[in-house]
Order: C-alpha cells, then sequence, then structure tokens
C-alpha cells in the first residue's frame, strides 16, 4: 500500500507530535491529581519522547530547506 505524500506527512506528524503531547498533558495532569510515581514516570518519558520528536521536526525542516536551496 502507497500512501500520497501528504496523508504520510500528516500521520507522520500526528504520530511525532501529537501523540506523545497528549500523552505527556494526561500524565502530567494525572501526577499533579495523584502523586503516583508511575504517573510522574509516565510524564517523563511521554516528556522525552515529545521532545525527541520536536528534534525530529526541526531536522526535517532543515533538510527539507537545504535540498530546496541546493546547499
Amino acid at each position: 500500500m502507497k500512501l500520497p505524500d501528504k496523508v504520510y506527512d500528516i500521520l507522520k506528524w500526528i504520530m511525532i507530535l501529537a501523540v506523545p503531547f497528549a500523552t505527556f498533558i494526561v500524565s502530567v495532569i494525572d501526577a499533579f491529581a495523584t502523586g503516583d510515581a508511575r504517573s510522574i514516570i509516565m510524564a517523563i518519558f511521554s516528556g522525552v519522547a515529545e521532545l525527541i520528536g520536536i528534534i525530529i521536526k526541526i531536522s526535517d525542516g532543515v533538510y527539507k530547506k537545504q535540498l530546496q536551496g541546493g546547499e
């Protein structure tokens, strides 16, 4: 199965940024509400996943800009 480029980019954005961000928000709210160690650990891991996703998207943007500019 081959996805169109636009659909692929949207799905990639959702999985790299939106899902970890939603998990991070829910985990932080749960950690504040319960103070449970598991909730705090989940918030930390989802925050790290979100940070990695942001780094990947920035790197992807720089790479695409270099391809367009011929640098």
